[in-house]
């Protein structure tokens, strides 16, 4: 009969974690999503100040994302109904409206001729999905 103690079975056990770290090695890196999976993100603050969106109230955008082209008519930009600066020329509130039904909320790009292309993440506010808010708040 073999005599185990607890030193044995504790050495055995380390040398078994041993192998299996150098058998398995690094873990591998996941592979990038494919390109038609990855939302656009917009980089510069400059493409978020409140003058820029209300110099074109009143002008349809394109909004698009996956599945999704629309146009929609910017209504309002308005202060942040959540305590905000009043004013603010970084945090303010953008209203949209569409003839149709559009699509669930999720981030979209917000284009239109002469207008840098824009992420936003949109929210309707309505049953029928046709009026969205976007929230600019870059305190």
């Amino acid at each position: 009969m073999s005599d185990l103690t607890r030193r044995a079975v504790i050495g055995a056990s380390a040398t078994g974690l041993a192998a299996t770290v150098v058998a398995v090695g690094p873990p591998a890196t996941a592979a990038p999503a494919p390109a038609a999976a990855v939302q656009p993100v917009t980089r510069g603050a400059a493409l978020y100040r409140r003058g820029r969106f209300a110099k074109r109230r009143t002008r349809a955008f394109w909004v698009a994302g996956p599945g999704v082209r629309l146009s929609m008519k910017l209504v309002a930009v308005t202060d942040l109904s959540s305590g905000g600066a009043r004013g603010s020329l970084r945090s303010f509130e953008l209203t949209f409206r569409a003839r149709r039904r559009g699509p669930e909320q999720g981030t979209y790009t917000v284009s239109r001729s002469q207008f840098a292309a824009t992420s936003l993440f949109l929210v309707p506010t309505d049953a029928s999905r046709r009026t969205y808010r976007a929230v600019v708040n870059n305190r």
